[in-house]
């Protein structure tokens, strides 16, 4: 005989999650936008992807997430969406700095902050000079020499915004037709923190 196996899906009527509001930020939430507003600044995020209901309590200072008639991969996008606005507030509130050092085996990699233009001349002795913009939202700066050699700092309230950019810049000095275990020149984020730490 033919055994058949049959996948039971379980369907669950109601999930849903609460994320407590930090103190000193508002969240406004209309048709799945979200509005985060704290001392750094404004951040606005767009989750209407996501098949979920908002829902604000001025007096408690919560946002519930709720899903209704979801399944268990349904379900997990309620934590995504209370993660994005947790990295909103914490934005707002201490805001993100991403420190990045350079790895140079035998040719100092040279580093500049032109404006809103990061050059990186003399990669693997290359004459290219390569450049990537930095949008004016962003602080990138150079840290003093005498305190750490060979490090570059990015700060900003929008933690895609400061991954992506550090990324790019990480992504500009791949190591092309060689052993990346040998030559392993580059620019690598070195730390994740905040620019306010908390105490």
């Amino acid at each position: 005989g033919v055994s058949v196996l049959y996948c039971i899906r379980t369907m669950k009527v109601k999930t849903q999650n609460r994320f407590d509001i930090p103190e000193g930020v508002t969240v406004a939430i209309k048709n799945r936008i979200v509005t985060v507003k704290g001392k750094r600044g404004t951040l606005t995020k767009d989750l209407s992807h996501l098949k979920l209901d908002f829902s604000i309590s001025p007096k408690l200072k919560t946002v519930t997430v709720t899903r209704w008639f979801g399944y268990k991969l349904d379900n997990a996008t309620i934590n995504t969406a209370i993660s994005h606005i947790r990295n909103m507030c914490t934005g707002v509130t201490a805001g993100f700095r991403f420190k990045l050092r350079f790895a140079s085996a035998h040719f100092p990699i040279n580093v500049s902050v032109e404006k809103d233009v990061v050059e990186i001349r003399n990669f693997l002795g290359e004459k290219r000079v390569r450049r990537q913009p930095i949008p004016s939202w962003l602080k990138v700066y150079r840290t003093d020499v005498a305190k750490t050699k060979d490090e570059l700092v990015v700060e900003g309230i929008d933690l895609e915004e400061v991954s992506k950019y550090c990324a790019l810049m990480h992504g500009e000095c791949a190591v092309k037709n060689k052993d990346i275990r040998k030559f392993l020149d580059g620019i690598y984020v070195q730390t994740k923190t905040n620019i306010e730490e908390s105490n």
